[in-house]
């Protein structure tokens, strides 16, 4: 070979092996960490696991919600092949995967006994992760309130759903590594990646002693009566709290799908027609806007025409004479008195009023979905309205409202925001958010406030409201029964109504405002009779368990 030609290539040689050694330096010793990541971008796989949500607790300390690790199945449908093998150790039959992807959930959330079966038998393509399952540990209790979480652990209804952003764990994975097609992704040890931010725990302010005993009430209620449902709430008058918050039917959080959809959500949201119960409200803006006094008498009618629209009463009345007091007409819960005492108020002051109690406004109490009610302005009103909303006909408000602004009535006129979250706090206690009472602002003055409790309170003792009375304990009460709005079209259902009765007490120390509503009831149709004794038996026992004092009652 030609010197002169074998020196340019043994000195081409020599260059070339110096630049690939000094790039496999510049790579290994210099560019290590870069190529490192690259490297394990490229082989890792995520896969996304139910995470650790924080507990939910009543206010007594009772656990509502917790979590508790699940396992789950995934394989890698490249690799695994044998459908009847894992058939057998899961107990049901698996069907073959048609999928090009590495990954892919057989079942999750399984109990410990069928993941060590999978373990111990060693599939090809086949592997466990360990998760979060939310679980609620007291079945029913509480549901609506509560909800439910999704197979991710993402809060879908109720307070799981509106606390979501709280209760949540802010990372949730569990990560792999393979390589690059996919062969060992899963035998590859996993590692779950560090939470980000722990879920905060939540303490509500639904004491669990008396949510079962309006929940026990209410079941009876409802099948005594055949109803298509029941709904209670009972609320500390001073702080706004909710003590218990219920309605049967409901639904086990547990096994949600297993349920209807329309008994996820509570009624406490949804909206109704309050019926007779809405008197006080009238009674209340016309005492309090001076267009009657206790001194008032009222025209004893049994029908009275409005725009055209003949009203009449919903029973027999017996009138003591040509006239009645105004609170005879709340006793015995005359329509043809409370409108009387609407059209002596006219239409503008009246819905001012409506208004400053907080209908046609959402509380805000804590629960997703609530309504804000239908509150139409005054200048929409028909010529009737005025007199059928007098008697709670005609407008739509929420139970929460209802409850709300009879609440007023026993703190002189002033309005106080409902809650059911009492605190949220860290798992190691270093953070902690409570709810202090809010005053929303003012219904009516106080002294118009002290007039209509010691009504309301003659309703209970002389009038409609005598099955409500509590033993030992004064009570103030309205009764309601309200023909139900045909769904859908103008009108009222004929023999189909909601039966309500709404109280404080005691009367003298105010402590709790309590709601009841039957809906539907088959045999009586009456807020008294249906509502009435459900009402008496659960405050009778909250009283009690709260230790409030019995007041003094008066003679007879």
């Amino acid at each position: 070979m030609d010197k002169n030609r074998l020196i340019p290539t043994m000195v081409f040689l020599i260059v070339a092996m110096l630049i690939f050694i000094l790039t496999l330096v510049y790579i290994q010793i210099f560019r290590y960490e870069f190529y490192q990541k690259k490297a394990e971008a490229q082989q890792r796989r995520f896969i996304k696991i139910a995470t650790d949500r924080g507990d939910i607790y009543s206010g007594d300390g009772q656990i509502l919600a917790t979590s508790l690790t699940s396992f789950s199945v995934y394989v890698n449908p490249r690799i695994f092949k044998d459908y009847e093998a894992l058939s057998a150790l899961m107990g049901e039959t698996i069907k073959p995967l048609i999928s090009k992807k590495y990954f892919a959930w057989i079942r999750r959330k399984v109990d410990r006994g069928i993941a060590d079966k999978i373990k111990k038998a060693k599939l090809d393509g086949v592997g466990i992760v360990m998760e979060k399952k939310r679980v609620y540990p007291n079945s029913h209790l509480a549901s609506q309130v509560l909800g439910f979480t999704g197979i991710d652990n993402t809060g879908l209804a109720g307070l799981e759903l509106s606390l979501d952003n709280y209760l949540r764990a802010k990372a949730g994975w569990v990560k792999t590594y393979a390589d690059p097609v996919g062969v060992e992704f899963l035998s590859a040890k996993s590692q779950k990646l560090d939470l980000e931010e722990e879920g905060l725990n939540v303490v509500l302010t639904i004491d669990h002693r008396i949510q079962y005993a309006v929940e026990r009430e209410l079941a009876l209620a409802v099948k005594k009566f055949r109803a298509k449902s029941g709904t209670a709430i009972i609320m500390d008058v001073e702080s706004g709290e909710i003590l218990a918050l219920a309605s049967k039917p409901d639904f086990d959080p547990n096994h949600y799908g297993r349920f209807n959809k329309k008994l996820w959500n509570s009624p406490a949201c949804a909206i109704f027609e309050p019926g007779s119960t809405f008197k006080a409200i009238t009674v209340a803006a016309a005492l309090d806007e001076g267009v009657v006094d206790l001194d008032t008498k009222l025209k004893a009618q049994e029908t009275i025409t409005v725009g055209g629209k003949v009203i009449g009463n919903a029973h027999e009345i017996k009138w003591p004479g040509a006239e009645t007091s105004l609170s005879f007409m709340i006793e015995q819960s005359i329509n043809t008195g409370s409108v009387q005492v609407a059209l002596k108020l006219g239409k503008e002051k009246f819905h001012k009023i409506i208004k400053r109690f907080g209908f046609g406004t959402k509380t805000g109490f804590g629960l997703p979905g609530e309504s804000r009610g239908i509150v139409n302005p005054p200048d929409k009103w028909y010529k009737p309205d005025i007199a059928m909303i007098s008697f709670g006909q005609s407008i739509a408000v929420t139970p929460i409202q209802l409850v709300v602004a009879f609440s007023s009535f026993a703190r002189g006129g002033k309005i106080v925001k409902p809650q059911i979250v009492k605190r949220l706090e860290s798992r190691d206690g270093s953070f902690v958010r409570s709810y202090p009472p809010k005053i929303l602002g003012r219904s009516v003055s106080a002294e118009t406030a002290k007039k209509v409790m010691q009504l309301l309170q003659n309703v209970v003792v002389y009038g409609s409201g005598k099955p409500a009375a509590v033993k030992y304990y004064k009570v103030a009460g309205k009764t309601g029964t309200a023909q139900k709005v045909r769904p859908g079209r103008l009108g009222y259902m004929k023999d189909h109504y909601i039966s309500s009765f709404i109280g404080i007490a005691p009367v003298d120390n105010p402590k709790i405002c309590a709601l009841v509503i039957i809906d539907d009831p088959r045999g009586t149709i009456w807020g008294a009779t249906t509502a009435g004794p459900v009402f008496k038996r659960v405050v009778s026992e909250t009283l009690r368990y709260l230790n409030i004092k019995p007041d003094a009652l008066p003679e007879s």
